[in-house]
């Protein structure tokens, strides 16, 4: 939050989001006008992020009205002396307000809940049920830790992926962060995945909205990017830019019934994915299988090892290293 602060009160701004925020006020000097026309030139690339990021916060327009309401019933529910506090510290100056918010606001808010660690082991699809209901199922070799017991329920991906069917409460906003992002919702269906530094939101039902702020904060959707169903939001972390696509449902929740889904995928892809899912670590040990794309249904589960059945359904050979890895190879 520091970092957002210090970015769009610098002299010259360095993003996207806080040009926009720059740009956006009335009072915009000569000066700002001069310094962002020559942050555009200076990078080809600066007026696509720039554009980007108008089109997101245009975007959340539609959204901000179905959130707005379940987070101002959150925010009323925050004793009338805090907030009275809240607004004299900001009149004071922002400077004076980050160092008293430091010091005076932990005593009024009660002790976050314990979060609590929920996995699946490789080879492993596990349902499990959070305390206020919600239903949460673990891909294999996934990880999710929970801290359900304030007024906002907050979930962390830790790694894999996993499908929410999320218990709606308009009062206790749920929000899963995933690598650098917060997913906020009051109730739907989605699914989340990561891989690497590469993350995907697909909604199955229901509404979400990825951004960077944590949804107990004022305007929580300020600069988030609405996902509606059918739809899916794909970043990297420490990149500023999330593109949306249509989501290939039956594809991203294949998994929850022990199979999985390929649609002119990579051969390499393909390993790489079924690997979690195999009881002997599976390695792509060949440069040709980048270069052959199958359409597959693979399934988890059935008679023999899942290396054997992928050799009969892909154009593949598989040979057992000494240390206990299968060697997939283009045939």
């Amino acid at each position: 939050m520091l970092q957002r602060l210090s970015a769009l009160l610098a002299d010259r701004p360095q993003t996207a989001e806080a040009w926009l925020a720059r740009m956006g006020r009335p009072d915009v000097r000569a000066a700002d006008r001069t310094a962002f026309q020559a942050w555009l030139e200076s990078d080809p690339d600066h007026l696509r992020q720039y554009e980007d990021a108008k089109a997101f916060q245009a975007g959340l327009t539609s959204l901000r009205g179905e959130f707005a309401l379940d987070l101002a019933r959150l925010r009323r529910r925050e004793p009338r002396q805090a907030r009275a506090s809240r607004r004299l510290i900001l009149a004071g100056g922002l400077a004076a307000a980050g160092i008293a918010a430091v010091v005076a606001l932990p005593p009024m808010l009660a002790p976050a809940p314990e979060a609590r660690l929920y996995e699946s082991a490789p080879g492993q699809i596990l349902d499990v049920t959070l305390e206020d209901g919600t239903r949460v199922t673990l891909d294999a070799g996934s990880a999710v830790s929970a801290a359900i017991g304030g007024d906002v329920r907050r979930v962390r991906l830790e790694r894999g992926g996993a499908y929410f069917d999320v218990a709606h409460d308009a009062d206790h906003p749920f929000q899963v962060s995933v690598a650098d992002r917060q997913v906020i919702v009051t109730g739907t269906r989605f699914v989340t995945a990561l891989t690497g530094d590469a993350a995907e939101i697909s909604v199955l039902q229901g509404r979400v909205a990825v951004g960077r702020c944590d949804a107990a904060e004022p305007r929580a959707l300020d600069g988030a990017l609405p996902v509606a169903p059918g739809e899916r939001a794909v970043f990297r972390a420490g990149e500023p830019v999330i593109r949306k696509a249509q989501a290939d449902v039956e594809a991203a929740t294949a998994w929850r019934r022990r199979r999985l889904v390929f649609q002119d995928t990579p051969l390499s892809q393909v390993i790489v994915a079924a690997a979690r899912y195999s009881d002997h670590p599976l390695v792509p040990a060949d440069p040709a299988l980048d270069q052959v794309r199958v359409t597959v249904v693979l399934p988890l589960e059935g008679e023999g090892a899942l290396a054997d059945r992928m050799a009969a359904l892909l154009p593949i050979e598989t040979a057992r290293a000494p240390d206990g890895r299968i060697l997939v190879r283009a045939q």
